[in-house]
């Protein structure tokens, strides 16, 4: 997505000033000449035109049309007019003036008067950022995410927010990294989203700096923070202010926070999150720009957080719902945070019968970093990466109790078909050179997966799309064996799926340069895994049998891994005993008929050793399987 800046200047003071009929600034734009323009309303109509806006205030429908008829003028005017670009783009506004900030510039119109930040298409995407400088270590950005959920209904403050709708979005957009899938005839999983969502129901500041700092001691830090709860006045009369309304520390009385007391509790998370959504009336609310004091939304992006979306006008439930169910779902996926803002915009426009302007009231402070779009390639990958897993382990569920049902069958099968499309799609499409080592990584997965639809259709009955997935299956791994050399993974599972095929190994000095690449890699916990199978296919190279040596990498292997690689090198090894043998048309040609009796002798050696200090866990999450 292309990035156009638009920057305001003025003198004096930045942190607080008021609106001037004829007040004028310095607008700077991409390359243009600077250029000079004029606020053309005062401060007073500015504050009426907002108050109309305000969904507790019983103004007619009509009224409200022209407040933001009157108020999309004074902004299109002030930013200029946008037009509807060629290919996406960002519209990088500046607005370090606190006046400036005030102003809803999302309802800027197109030269068609049109809302255009919520209708254009390319999308137009706008979002604001002050200059800040650097504050301290935080996250680049996020491939796995973690969300801290932060919900609070007091008596008293308002109609109950509507938790359960939003915890059913953030766990369908966690998805991928949490639940399995539901497959008829088959018993419920074990797994759920604990390990990737965590709900304060009862949220106080406290509760949630606590959560953050226990989640980072652990090494698994939120990267998403998602706040749930009812704006409150917490100024006076002289210098008013919104907040946010949640519990108390001893979660029973009430606690109207300010913006300056949740960026200090924010701020002293490290590392923090990444990303800070606020479904919170006024949560993004500049207007009182006279006294100066900065919202919700923009105090804690001037503290450092990269992302923050809020509300600058009051926030409808059922556009609260929308905003969490569409953001997360696009931005967890691995979508660009801007097209996710985008999206969320025009749905809320399209609703607006329900959501009524919360379109408008959407405001996203964003400051990404330098190499946002391979960040983004891999955050694409994990999600996709976790779908197929989840996926694969359904798979090995279904052979391993011996499910029959045609259905379950068919929606694993779907669903590792559909995982293994979308795959492809990523690996095969252009990414930046820095990306290359996650693209040999995914080209690694897609073989695995290829394989697994392979084992699943040969138990299923159909030994014909076994072989031609077992194909595809050789097929990635060589190309991904072929485009590094050093990457064991990718050259065993090439050439143990070449045997298997053909009944040899055509180019024996692959099977060197595999185990060269195994034995250099001490860092590789699946390395002795992969010089076993190497040991068990050296017969299929015109080398001498080695299962000798094959035993002592297995006895490695044991002793220096966790139960994930064991039970992944023992899965592999039975496969050469269940389903890639003579009988089954596999190792055609091949003198010594298949590798069954080898395979044998070394899975019986795995059960003579010590088992790992843990069973292997039914849903393992530490790294993608690689077998």
């Amino acid at each position: 997505m292309r990035s156009d800046l638009i920057e305001f200047f003025r003198f004096d003071d930045q942190d607080s000033g008021m609106l001037r009929r004829g007040d004028r600034f310095l607008r700077a734009r991409g390359n243009e000449p600077v250029t000079e323009v004029e606020i053309p309303i005062q401060h007073r109509d500015f504050l009426r035109r907002l108050d109309q806006l305000r969904y507790q205030v019983q103004h007619d429908s009509d009224r409200r049309d022209e407040a933001l008829r009157a108020l999309a003028e004074v902004v299109t005017q002030v930013l200029g007019v946008c037009a509807t670009p060629d290919e996406p783009t960002q519209i990088d506004l500046v607005t370090n003036a606190a006046e400036l900030s005030a102003l809803p510039f999302e309802l800027a119109h197109d030269a068609d008067d049109r809302p255009v930040f919520a209708v254009s298409e390319p999308p137009l995407v706008l979002t604001r950022r002050v200059r800040t400088g650097t504050h301290g270590t935080r996250h680049v950005w996020w491939s796995t995410p973690r969300v801290l959920f932060a919900a609070a209904s007091l008596p008293g403050a308002g109609e109950p927010v509507p938790i359960e709708p939003h915890r059913a979005a953030l766990r369908d957009a966690l998805k991928p990294w949490s639940e399995p899938l539901p497959v008829e005839g088959m018993n419920d999983a074990v797994r759920d989203n604990r390990r990737v969502l965590t709900t304060l129901e009862r949220a106080s500041l406290g509760r949630i700096r606590s959560a953050a700092l226990a989640a980072a001691a652990e090494g698994r830090p939120y990267t998403h923070l998602h706040v749930l709860a009812h704006g409150c006045d917490v100024g006076d009369q002289f210098e008013p202010a919104f907040g946010v309304a949640l519990f108390a520390d001893d979660g029973k009385s009430r606690a109207a926070v300010t913006p300056d007391e949740l960026r200090a509790v924010i701020q002293s998370i490290e590392p923090g999150p990444v990303v800070v959504t606020l479904a919170v009336c006024d949560g993004g609310n500049e207007s009182n720009s006279v006294t100066g004091g900065g919202s919700l939304a923009h105090e804690l992006h001037r503290s450092g957080v990269p992302v923050v979306l809020a509300s600058q006008f009051p926030l409808t439930f059922a556009g609260s719902t929308t905003f969490a169910r569409q953001f997360y779902g696009d931005l967890l996926a691995g979508g660009d945070v801007r097209t996710a803002l985008h999206k969320t915009r025009s749905r809320l426009h399209h609703e607006g019968a329900d959501s009524k302007h919360d379109w408008a009231s959407l405001v996203a402070y964003v400051q990404l970093p330098e190499d946002y779009q391979d960040r983004l390639y891999e955050v694409a990958m994990q999600a996709e990466m976790a779908s197929l897993r989840t996926a694969q382990l359904w798979s090995d569920r279904l052979i391993r109790e011996g499910i029959t049902d045609e259905a379950a069958f068919e929606t694993v099968a779907e669903q590792l078909r559909s995982r293994i499309a979308s795959l492809t799609r990523y690996v095969e499409g252009p990414v930046a050179e820095p990306a290359e080592a996650a693209r040999l990584e995914n080209i690694g997965v897609l073989g695995s997966a290829q394989k697994r639809y392979a084992e699943l259709s040969f138990h299923r009955g159909d030994p014909e799309a076994a072989r031609a997935a077992l194909h595809e299956a050789h097929r990635w791994y060589r190309r991904g064996f072929t485009r590094s050399l050093s990457h064991h993974w990718h050259g065993v599972q090439s050439l143990s799926t070449e045997a298997v095929l053909t009944g040899g190994i055509e180019r024996p000095g692959q099977w060197y340069a595999a185990v060269e690449a195994a034995e250099s890699d001490d860092d590789d916990v699946y390395a002795p895994g992969s010089l076993a199978e190497l040991c068990l296919l050296a017969p299929l190279a015109g080398l001498p049998p080695a299962l000798e040596q094959a035993e002592l990498r297995l006895a490695e292997l044991v002793a220096g891994a966790g139960p994930i690689p064991v039970d992944s090198t023992r899965r592999q090894l039975t496969r050469y005993v269940r389903w890639w043998t003579r009988g089954h048309g596999y190792f055609p040609g091949y003198a010594g008929g298949d590798l069954a009796a080898g395979a044998s002798r070394l899975l019986e050696r795995l059960r003579a050793l010590p088992a790992p200090s843990s069973p292997a866990p039914e849903f393992p999450e530490e790294s993608p399987e690689r077998t």
